[in-house]
């Protein structure tokens, strides 16, 4: 089975009326290809890496070694003839905003990890941007090789890079963080605010290097093409947070980090749907990012949940949904506003999916 193509503007025009949650046929589908969720394994260039237990330096990536995998992700999207655009990012195995704050990288078998190097919130003031640090210099080489390796065929945008939380639990330890939250608050409010200046530091001195891809940026990794500028993050570690500690210690990040960008998206996983009401509350905030996770909530299980997100925002659905999932969103969600990120085993039951999305109505 070959589904038809779309050209050009009409999936330019389906972003635009996403974005602008205008009525459509059917929801963008993106499709990422791989056997599973170890996106690490899927890169060759990190195959010598995954040793468990080895300390990684910048020096060991050599970007080369992986620029043949991304060309071929890039030809499995494009004769899949999805709708959204296959967008690269530098290697997502490697966790780059901790690496950057000074985090120790460790290897394991399947991915790899940082390890926490602070003592106390009062050390902050070491978080500063450094042009000249190695791992921020791998970043950007990545970006250049990926915009080099374009030319102009698929956008490049950023891959995982945490949020506020995520990159403060890293530092200091989550129950260090935790406890200097309740213990030292007016400490962590600025500590927040100085990664995510630091993490804002790093996405300019990435988009400096990016060209606009038909006018307008992508968001990495969920592959949301926008016509202008965008950026996403996320907050994983507000699910160990109540929805007064969220309103307290990390709206302000949230604000400043979509300060100034008409298209903008937090992830989120179903264990902090309860901060829903305070993501809601963000007006500079677009559109809400929801993972099907492994183990669950079932996508039927979600379904309140997800309704309630596109009452108030866009909404982008990621996971291995399969065909159950996809009638269930057809019966119970609004397609207006909507975008899949589909992850399938093989080009095959990609093309049944996204056939199945084709006749939504």
């Amino acid at each position: 089975m070959r589904l038809s193509r779309l050209d050009l503007e009409s999936r330019l025009a389906m972003h635009r009326a996403f974005w602008n949650r205008e009525p459509q046929r059917h929801p963008i589908a993106a499709f990422r290809v791989v056997p599973d969720f170890f996106f690490s394994r899927h890169y060759r260039g990190a195959e010598k890496l995954l040793e468990p237990g080895k300390r990684i330096s910048p020096d060991m990536l050599a970007v080369e070694d992986f620029l043949p995998d991304y060309e071929e992700m890039f030809r499995i999207s494009e004769e899949l003839g999805q709708d959204a655009f296959w967008t690269a990012e530098p290697f997502t195995g490697i966790p780059w905003m901790e690496a950057i704050l000074g985090c120790p990288v460790i290897a394991g078998e399947e991915s790899f990890q940082s390890l926490p190097w602070m003592e106390s919130p009062d050390e902050g003031g070491r978080i500063v941007f450094d042009p000249d640090n190695p791992w921020l210099r791998k970043y950007l080489e990545f970006t250049s090789a990926l915009v080099e390796l374009s030319r102009g065929r698929f956008p490049v945008g950023m891959p995982i890079m945490r949020g506020p939380s995520d990159m403060t639990g890293a530092v200091l330890g989550q129950t260090r963080m935790v406890y200097a939250m309740a213990d030292e608050p007016e400490k962590m409010k600025a500590f927040f605010l100085g990664v995510t200046d630091l993490f804002l530091r790093v996405l300019e001195e990435q988009n400096r290097l990016i060209p606009p891809f038909h006018g307008g940026t992508a968001l990495g990794f969920y592959h949301v093409w926008a016509p202008g500028g965008s950026v996403w993050f996320q907050e994983d570690l507000s699910a160990i947070m109540s929805p007064a500690m969220y309103r307290e210690f990390l709206a302000e990040p949230a604000r400043r980090i979509c300060a100034g960008k008409d298209h903008t998206c937090i992830h989120l996983h179903p264990a902090s749907f309860f901060i829903l009401d305070e993501l809601f509350r963000i007006d500079e905030l677009k559109a809400v990012e929801v993972n099907k996770d492994v183990g669950g909530p079932s996508v039927p299980e979600m379904v309140p949940q997800l309704r309630r997100i596109l009452e108030k925002k866009n909404l982008v659905l990621w996971g291995d949904f399969t065909l159950e999932d996809l009638d269930c969103m057809k019966r119970n969600l609004p397609k207006e506003g909507l975008f899949l990120h589909v992850i399938a085993p093989t080009p095959e039951e990609a093309e049944a999916l996204l056939a199945s999305i084709r006749r939504w109505d």
